[in-house]
């Protein structure tokens, strides 16, 4: 009985140091680096976000994806020796969505769908995105080191701000005006850095003020070439990349209940109607359309008298903008 208890305790030693060995070689085959990130926000924006993520995605499959969740000035992570592309961007927006992030090359952001009031006959849109702030690494290598490596990054805003100022006639037949813009980025490639478009309008809020209507809206940066050709965007059921016409479309909500539509070419004046210091929190003024005489807007007056309060419409303030400087733009 002495004899068998013995045998069993010599067993299992031999077990337990059998599991360490291999646990050791399987260490030794996996061996990993420590990468110390700190994230500086200088220039980029007053208003961080609560924190960020960062993926480090391996090329030609030397080491292993590694993905992370860091606080807004960085953070430490262990990553196998090899080479990797890595992006990193901030996770707390509260319009904008990850997809396709398997790999670097496909990892997009984009906005949420429009849920709010809608007009029969209207087609889907999207919201405006909020700030998303990026770093995209193409290729980055991790040697194997005892000491961890210091890597000092500082990431972009890539989201635009625009607004815009219109003389409309006949804005006391309106209670609700709605608006969206056809043509800019409503989707961005996150690892090659550039927008896209899905031919979704994009969504925003205006108001009236007098007899002008104002708006404020964002969109991802707008790609500046295209980097990849249209049959292969086909191909690969990838958004578009090229810059093409840019439409304003303002929807007048009158006090009978109808809607009367306009609809603005703005192609030629997109990248006037952007705000000056697009990471300035303070609001500017938006810059005036001005539309030729003989393509004034003009409401026409409804069947059911208007309102004699007036009507509020839609709220269409933006935290952190407001009136500063008038500019007026021609349009051709």
């Amino acid at each position: 009985m002495r004899n068998a208890r013995f045998m069993l305790l010599v067993l299992l030693s031999s077990l337990l140091v059998l599991n360490g060995c291999s646990r050791r070689d399987i260490l030794d085959d996996y061996p990993v680096s420590g990468v110390e990130i700190s994230l500086n926000w200088d220039g980029v924006t007053d208003k961080l976000p609560e924190g960020v993520r960062a993926i480090f995605y391996p090329k030609n499959g030397d080491g292993r994806k590694v993905d992370k969740y860091l606080s807004v000035r960085g953070g430490e992570m262990k990553v196998p020796p090899g080479r990797y592309s890595v992006v990193v961007y901030n996770y707390n927006a509260e319009y904008i969505r990850i997809r396709s992030e398997e790999s670097y090359e496909t990892i997009e952001a984009y906005t949420v769908n429009y849920s709010g009031i809608g007009i029969t006959g209207m087609e889907k849109m999207v919201m405006s995105p909020d700030s998303l702030y990026v770093l995209n690494i193409d290729e980055l290598k991790i040697d194997k080191s005892e000491e961890a490596l210091s890597l000092d990054w500082k990431l972009e805003s890539v989201v635009k701000k625009y607004s815009f100022a219109i003389e409309i006639k006949g804005l006391e037949y309106v209670t609700t005006v709605m608006g969206s813009i056809n043509g800019l980025s409503d989707c961005y490639r996150i690892g090659k850095g550039y927008g896209a478009s899905s031919s979704q309008p994009i969504y925003f809020e205006a108001k009236k003020e007098g007899d002008k209507v104002i708006a404020y809206f964002t969109a991802f940066k707008q790609a500046k070439e295209v980097l990849i050709p249209p049959r292969m965007l086909m191909s690969r059921g990838m958004a578009s990349l090229g810059k093409g016409d840019v439409t304003l479309v303002l929807r007048f909500i009158k006090t009978d209940n109808t809607v009367q539509e306009a609809v603005i070419d703005v192609t030629e004046i997109i990248d006037l109607l952007e705000d000056i210091g697009m990471n300035d929190e303070k609001p500017t003024l938006p810059p005036e359309i001005e539309l030729p005489s003989d393509n004034k807007i003009e409401v026409e007056k409804p069947e059911t008298p208007p309102n004699p309060g007036g009507g509020g419409g839609m709220g269409g303030n933006v935290d952190g903008w407001g009136p500063e400087d008038n500019v007026e733009l021609p349009v051709n």
